[in-house]
């Protein structure tokens, strides 16, 4: 368990959906600054620079960041979003990779990992040179 142990701790980052995409920083700040110590609040812009009405808040302490999500997740429905909010721990970032792999292989019909790191090129130069196990005599 010293794998299970050695991540807990970090697990002191949310995920907030469903926000009004007026929302800043501040507002978002005041929202969760009465579970703890926050160390961190950005929302996540689109290239127009304008909200996606998510956002990352990070906290000093895991205690802090579950006692947030125990109060606030569900809890209520911003102006302008269609559900009620969303407050869950952040993805890691390597399931973040793992599950944007499966999507992408979801959406290219494979299911095979490798595959996906070839992509359309890798498609290609098997359909010129042939499967790639011929022996090149």
């Amino acid at each position: 368990g010293a794998l299970l142990r050695s991540k807990l701790p970090q697990d002191r980052k949310l995920f907030v959906g469903m926000l009004n995409k007026q929302q800043s920083e501040d507002d978002v700040r005041r929202l969760f600054e009465a579970f703890g110590n926050i160390e961190e609040c950005t929302i996540l812009r689109g290239p127009d620079g304008n909200s996606k009405g998510c956002a990352f808040v990070k906290y000093s302490s895991h205690a802090e960041a579950q006692a947030a999500i125990n109060a606030l997740h569900g809890s209520q429905t911003m102006p302008g979003a269609s559900s009620s909010l969303v407050v869950k721990f952040a993805d890691t970032d390597k399931e973040r990779t793992m599950r944007r792999m499966q999507q992408m292989a979801g959406q290219m019909g494979m299911f095979n990992p490798m595959a996906i790191q070839f992509g359309a090129y890798g498609a290609y130069a098997q359909a010129v040179m042939g499967p790639i196990t011929a022996p090149l005599n």
